[in-house]
């Protein structure tokens, strides 16, 4: 299995992750932002079309869970409505202890006629029985803004911040994969924390794209 790109600290791969995971060894921390099965774009859904989408459509498929490698800690980020599908199926494999309100300090997306904007995204977090969450201990809402959109090359693409809360708040150890790696957010806030990572992607053009990203260097102060 040939990857990407490589350059020691950072490893990509580029397929369906459901074929390569298989395939690695195993991870101190799986932290990722699966697809939501909703378009980011547009909310404008009726209930009982997102329900639809929780409970069985492919476009979120749950079943990645079951290819998940031996790992401390799993971190998935999802919106509200799917977080139960996610829970349940990691519950699973490991006990989910809980989930975090990243609260991005700005405005988001929604109907406005039916609801409020959603300034908010949920991050479900599950470890192995004998590990102990790292450092002391932080509340359940982390702040962090995002970046300006212009700055994004993902649809979905998170802030290298709020990556980097979460390495250092769930990381026992070294190694981080992140099975849906888009642009490569995972990964940057993994390189500027001297960690080593592993991600995948199906789309060639997002591995270009964070190939680019892992090569620019951080200088130091």
């Amino acid at each position: 299995m040939k990857p990407y790109y490589e350059d020691g600290a950072v490893t990509i791969y580029h397929g369906d992750c459901r074929e390569i995971v298989p395939q690695l060894g195993r991870f101190d921390l799986l932290l990722t932002d699966p697809p939501y099965g909703i378009n980011y774009q547009s909310n404008k859904r009726t209930a009982s079309e997102k329900m639809n989408k929780i409970v069985g459509d492919s476009e979120i498929d749950v079943s990645m869970v079951d290819t998940l490698p031996e790992c401390n800690c799993v971190a998935l980020f999802s919106r509200w409505d799917t977080a139960p599908a996610w829970a349940s199926k990691l519950g699973q494999r490991m006990p989910v202890r809980g989930q975090i309100v990243w609260h991005k300090a700005c405005g988001g997306m929604g109907d406005l006629s039916r609801s409020y904007m959603l300034d908010y995204e949920v991050i479900v977090y599950a470890t192995s029985n004998d590990f102990a969450l790292p450092g002391k201990r932080h509340g359940s809402v982390w702040r962090c803004q995002i970046d300006s959109p212009s700055s994004y090359s993902h649809p979905t693409q998170k802030p290298v911040g709020i990556m980097v809360m979460c390495i250092e708040r769930f990381l026992v150890g070294d190694t981080i994969l992140d099975p849906f790696m888009g642009s490569g957010t995972t990964l940057r806030a993994a390189k500027d924390l001297n960690r080593k990572a592993v991600g995948i992607e199906i789309d060639e053009r997002y591995c270009e794209i964070a190939a680019t990203r892992m090569s620019q260097e951080v200088l130091p102060l």
